[in-house]
């Protein structure tokens, strides 16, 4: 077992296959999570991918975007059985005036990428922000449409629009798919108060 993989997480929310950790400097040290965005594979439907990161660069973002950050909550993505850190789960630009949000999540290690890990992260944090954050809209947006079809059917996000040619991604501008999820739909689905 490589010393990385020894690391003790700090649990923010339980799950069942993940949990959903808080970040730090170590993390940013001993896990792979800057190289993710070196990977054209794993960015291929994301707006990464266009400037190398480094690890200095990945703590800097941590210090400067992450840390103490009340707009923003990003916690890690921990496989529970192999104790390793597989991808990133958060909310951005959190508005509390008007009660709504923006979700993004990426899964870095290629052995872990299966929509039960996302769909569970996902969950996690969009419950914790009705519940915990008093968020009434969670949004998102996607350049590829299957992600945004998948944030609807197993989610329970409704399409929102189309944004044409929004992103210039590999040589080609591509549409933006955006999708939505208000408070009352979570809960009308079964989502627990």
């Amino acid at each position: 077992m490589e010393e990385r993989d020894k690391m003790e997480y700090d649990v923010f929310i339980k799950g069942k296959l993940i949990d959903l950790v808080c970040l730090s400097e170590e993390i940013v040290e001993k896990s792979n999570w800057y190289k993710w965005f070196n990977d054209e594979e794993i960015t291929q439907d994301t707006q990464h991918h266009c400037f190398p990161n480094t690890k200095s660069m990945q703590l800097d973002f941590y210090k400067n975007q992450i840390e103490n950050n009340k707009r923003k909550l990003q916690l890690g993505i921990v496989h529970k059985q192999d104790n390793k850190l597989i991808g990133m789960v958060s909310l951005n630009s959190i508005d509390f005036l008007n009660q709504k949000c923006e979700l993004s999540a990426i899964t870095g290690e290629k052995k872990y990428q299966s929509f039960r890990y996302a769909t569970e992260a996902c969950q996690l944090i969009i419950k914790h922000a009705f519940d915990n954050l008093n968020m009434n809209k969670i949004w998102g947006g996607t350049l590829r449409k299957e992600i945004a079809e998948w944030c609807c059917r197993v989610l329970g996000f409704k399409e929102e629009g189309i944004k044409r040619k929004e992103v210039y991604k590999n040589g080609d501008f591509r549409d933006t798919y955006i999708y939505g999820l208000l408070r009352e739909d979570f809960y009308a689905r079964g989502g627990t108060k």
